[in-house]
């Protein structure tokens, strides 16, 4: 039974609801139903997926379009090809790169494309690709529009089916032709090393000398060991230079830091026990910071050159000694022909040949004859009035024989004191007063 006060109370709350909008569309109450059937005849599995979700086959599109994109952007030569020895797809790189349209490419057989000398390489490499093989890597030439060929480096790979190929290709046109460049001078440079005589070699060097690192091939031929007799033991240099050659070449070796480079000879044993002379000259190279780092030089053996210099300074030596004879007339004087041009070098001699014999015969007087010399300039004047004076220190006499007015006019014009010098104009006049001042010395001497 409802009271008055249920009523108010229920007319209360209707007004505080809020108002339903009579103009928003009736809900459709048959929509659960269906939606509850179409649910329960899908059968079991998993529920639908939610808005905004994507399955994998959604995103193939996008993955087709970013392999195509790299495919197209590729540096290398990328195609997919048929054991039938046609091109499938190619990417745009093999028009830049050989100058054909990619419908000219695809229309022959790319047989057609390679040079004559290499198709049977290719299609072995084709056979091994549908035999089963993973991965196979080789080298051909493909003909460019304009002729010429191109070196390409392959890596192909074969689809499960035994029929389609993937293949990956690189130019390495100029990779190769330089590699090739590098061969032909390393060849070259051999062959010059086998050639000549100098060896190169290089040695550790931080101060002290630490062994040879390096040694070209030809040290074999000049000094009879191999290269690898050098660089086994750090002390082999070292210890083949001779006795008493090596304290003085360690010495040097160790002014090198301060020095930078050095140029020396010293005698080495070769293989075969034979001391040879060796012309070395080396420099030191620094590393980061200065640091001391190695020793690069080469060497040479000088020997017949050295033996052919003392061969001629002693053939000098004779010549002076002829070109300077002291010839003894009697018991104290001696006489000492000049002909020729008188040098430094000659002038030289002179004196050290008449001071000796003055000395070893105890001359009292020595005849010096320039008849023979034909030039006498302020030069040779000197030289002679400096015999002149060191014969005098002697206790003998000089006399100078064969002075011609021009030697006169010479000998006046420098201006020398002349005082105890006796001069005449032959040899025989020279020879007289010798002689005379001979026999006066010897009654003095009674």
């Amino acid at each position: 039974m409802t009271t008055a006060t249920d009523r108010s109370d229920r007319a209360k709350r209707d007004r505080s609801a809020p108002k339903r909008d009579r103009s928003a569309p009736k809900r459709n109450r048959s929509a659960p139903k269906r939606d509850r059937k179409e649910a329960s005849s899908a059968g079991p599995g998993p529920s639908p997926r939610p808005r905004g979700a994507s399955r994998d086959g959604d995103k193939e599109p996008q993955h087709l379009a970013d392999r195509e994109r790299l495919f197209a952007m590729s540096l290398d030569l990328l195609c997919i090809a048929g054991v039938d020895g046609r091109f499938k797809q190619l990417n745009p790189r093999w028009q830049q790169l050989l100058g054909y349209s990619l419908d000219e490419l695809l229309a022959e057989p790319f047989l057609s494309f390679v040079h004559p000398d290499d198709r049977e390489s290719t299609l072995k490499a084709v056979e091994q690709l549908s035999a089963g093989q993973e991965l196979v890597s080789f080298t051909n030439r493909y003909r460019h529009r304009h002729g010429h060929y191109l070196r390409l480096e392959w890596n192909s790979s074969v689809a499960p089916d035994g029929q389609t190929l993937y293949a990956l290709a690189r130019d390495v046109t100029e990779r190769d032709r330089a590699a090739a460049e590098r061969r032909a001078a390393d060849e070259r440079l051999q062959h010059l090393l086998a050639s000549c005589r100098v060896v190169l070699y290089s040695a550790k060097f931080d101060g002290g000398y630490r062994g040879v690192t390096f040694v070209s091939d030809n040290v074999s031929a000049q000094l009879g060991y191999t290269p690898s007799e050098l660089l086994r033991d750090p002390a082999f240099w070292r210890d083949r230079i001779h006795a008493d050659d090596r304290g003085s070449i360690l010495a040097e070796l160790a002014e090198l830091p301060a020095r930078g480079t050095l140029v020396y000879e010293y005698r080495w044993l070769r293989k075969d026990g034979v001391y040879r002379r060796i012309h070395d000259e080396c420099k030191l190279v620094r590393g980061e910071g200065g640091a001391l780092c190695e020793i690069v030089g080469s060497w040479q053996d000088v020997t017949e050159r050295w033996e052919t210099e003392q061969t001629i300074r002693r053939q000098s030596t004779a010549l002076l000694q002829l070109s300077t004879p002291l010839i003894p007339i009697s018991d104290h004087v001696l006489i000492m022909p000049i002909i020729g041009v008188v040098d430094s070098r000659r002038a030289a001699q002179v004196m050290e040949t008449l001071l000796s014999g003055i000395t070893a015969r105890s001359a009292r007087v020595a005849i010096l004859d320039i008849t023979g010399v034909s030039i006498v300039d302020t030069k040779v004047a000197d030289a002679l009035l400096r015999i002149a004076a060191a014969v005098r220190l002697l206790g003998a006499e000089l006399i100078l024989t064969g002075i011609r007015s021009e030697v006169a006019q010479t000998l006046v014009g420098l201006g020398a004191d002349l005082h105890g010098l006796v001069t005449h104009g032959t040899l025989q006049a020279g020879i007289r007063h010798a002689m005379r001042h001979d026999v006066q010395g010897a009654a003095a001497a009674r």
